[in-house]
């Protein structure tokens, strides 16, 4: 269930996001709550002010104190580190709560979810930690609902924050806040025909490469190509393509603390116009049968492999190796890969049991729940990760986890190189994207369509986008 929703809430995303293939947790029938329980109900912990001290203190180990974490998808994760952390702390009691659903229910429970939690945020009387996947993160930090999580960070000797990935911590943060940590993430990158690109003898630099670079690159490669190979890269639309764009340089074009906008700009129309170059030039196309790259999703080491090697073992004459290559950049000043934070945990600004909470989220990313070997997405932990990496090296293959088809029962081998290979991605990857499309990249993309269609130009477009963003970050 929860694999599906995650591809629901991918699919906006079409250049940038594949499916999500990992999931923690399931849509378990929890506790009879006659609905949407998202923690808003007035509790003895509950508190109105939102001033405290920027240092928390440890917490409480004699009092008996209540944290409140909603969520809306059940999750084995955080039921397992609510049963270990309440066995080490008896006096604090870990009050998990999410949504009972079921497909036939989850496009208006996750509505209602949304909406029941921003209401009880807003009156004071929201959960202490909240998910915040599924909800609507900029509005929650524009409206400075949640802590700053950086400056607790800095003030608590305790966080060691070179045992994290410093590169996504630094990547998750609005306007040098920090208003969530994530339990893991997942990166992306371009996985190319290794045999097709050293066939057609063009070198590239991928580790500082532009789009610019991107489009010579690929018509040089394809040139001569039968009509099932003459495209770089496939499955996209521009109006997304756009929207990631904008994602890459989000702070150029948006700022939600002093909440103005600036897409009317040279910047801005460029940007549209080198979107419509790419497809202009065939580099691009949703028609693309097996371009030179496709886009892919990484959601752990074994999922690394398993799009690295399968393509070895296709059919029909199509196998060939592959390799992971960088995304061209629309900032190649500041180069990087793309990131998505998963199970994104944010902390009631107004909460009474701040240091409760605090305390809780750093046992979610310690050793001992990271080094689970059946977490979703890379582990924030540093740690964590080096070893479930090693353990795979130690085993040296893995498993196609596909029942049917040309992979049932392949095993596909694993070295250091390729680990090696892996971490460079991890380390790079800096441009945050959104677990769902924000409020502002579905404006984006609703506008973008009118200049891509030839029906307006590209000031026209982004004189629409700056004062419909302008409105929404007013609000």
């Amino acid at each position: 269930m929860k694999k599906i929703m995650l591809t629901i809430l991918a699919t906006v995303f079409v250049f940038t996001i594949s499916a999500c293939k990992a999931g923690n947790g399931n849509l378990n029938h929890v506790a009879d709550t006659g609905g949407v329980n998202t923690g808003q109900q007035p509790t003895e912990h509950s508190a109105s002010e939102p001033d405290q001290p920027k240092g928390l203190g440890a917490p409480s180990t004699t009092k008996q104190k209540t944290v409140v974490f909603s969520t809306f998808f059940p999750s084995d994760y955080f039921k397992e580190a609510k049963k270990k952390y309440e066995a080490k702390h008896p006096n604090i009691t870990i009050d998990l709560r999410s949504v009972e659903t079921d497909n036939a229910h989850l496009e208006e429970n996750l509505e209602k979810f949304a909406k029941t939690t921003g209401t009880a945020m807003l009156s004071g009387q929201g959960p202490d930690l909240i998910e915040m996947d599924q909800l609507p993160s900029g509005d929650y930090v524009k409206q400075k609902l949640l802590a700053n999580l950086g400056e607790i960070i800095d003030q608590d000797p305790d966080f060691k924050k070179e045992q994290y990935f410093t590169n996504i911590l630094e990547g998750i943060k609005v306007n040098g806040g920090m208003y969530g940590l994530p339990i893991g993430f997942f990166i992306y990158g371009l996985m190319g025909n290794e045999d097709a690109i050293q066939k057609s003898g063009v070198t590239f630099d991928d580790s500082h490469w532009s789009w610019e670079q991107f489009i010579a690159t690929a018509q040089a490669m394809t040139q001569g190509a039968d009509k099932d190979h003459q495209y770089a890269l496939g499955g996209s639309m521009p109006e997304y393509m756009t929207v990631q764009f904008v994602n890459e340089r989000y702070a150029t074009f948006v700022n939600q603390e002093q909440k103005n906008a600036n897409f009317v700009s040279g910047d801005f129309t460029d940007l549209l116009q080198q979107v419509k170059t790419l497809f202009d030039k065939k580099v691009v196309s949703t028609e693309a049968r097996f371009p030179l790259f496709k886009t892919v999703q990484v959601n752990s080491p074994v999922d690394y492999i398993r799009e690295l090697r399968m393509s070895e073992f296709l059919s029909g004459g199509n196998a060939h190796t592959s390799k992971l290559y960088l995304s061209p950049n629309a900032d190649p000043q500041h180069p990087g890969g793309s990131f998505r934070t998963y199970q994104t945990i944010g902390l009631n600004e107004r909460s009474s049991v701040k240091a409760e909470a605090w305390d809780f989220m750093k046992f979610l990313l310690s050793d001992e729940m990271q080094g689970k070997p059946d977490g979703a997405g890379f582990p924030l932990n540093k740690t964590s990760y080096a070893k479930k990496a090693q353990a795979l090296v130690q085993k040296g293959s893995i498993e196609s986890d596909q029942p049917i088809g040309p992979m049932k029962g392949k095993s596909f081998k694993i070295t250091q190189q390729d680990i090696d290979d892996l971490d460079k991605f991890l380390d790079g990857a800096t441009y945050p994207l959104q677990f769902k499309p924000s409020k502002i990249d579905e404006i984006i993309a609703a506008e973008a369509q009118a200049f891509f269609a030839g029906q307006k130009s590209a000031d026209e477009v982004a004189k629409l986008i700056q004062n419909r963003v302008t409105t929404y970050l007013n609000e």
